[in-house]
């Protein structure tokens, strides 16, 4: 990458290009945070969360692998976590285009 970018700069700067040319090679790119990167980072932590706490309880009640059933829980969860989060965002997005 660091080697590339540097021939990128020479032969700019031997084709004799103009310094405000090469202002954006020496720019870096402008980063935006997503807000709802929290919101769903936290609601899928959350229901895993709540998926593990679900497979202890049933295994307590359930004949099976143990490692399978806690998986298959958290999985569920997990997704059920990511679709809970796009509903929300989804009607977040709905609203603020309405205003």
């Amino acid at each position: 990458y660091f080697d590339t970018r540097h021939h990128e700069r020479m032969s700019i700067i031997e084709k004799g290009l103009l310094k405000e040319d090469l202002k954006y090679l020496y720019t870096r790119g402008v980063w935006k945070t997503n807000p709802f990167s929290s919101l769903k980072w936290g609601i899928l932590a959350a229901f895993i969360g709540v998926g593990i706490l679900v497979s202890v309880f049933a295994l307590q009640f359930a004949w099976g692998d143990e490692d399978q059933v806690t998986a298959g829980i958290v999985f569920l969860f997990g997704g059920l976590g990511l679709i809970t989060f796009y509903l929300i965002a989804k009607n977040k997005l709905n609203d603020d285009i309405k205003e």
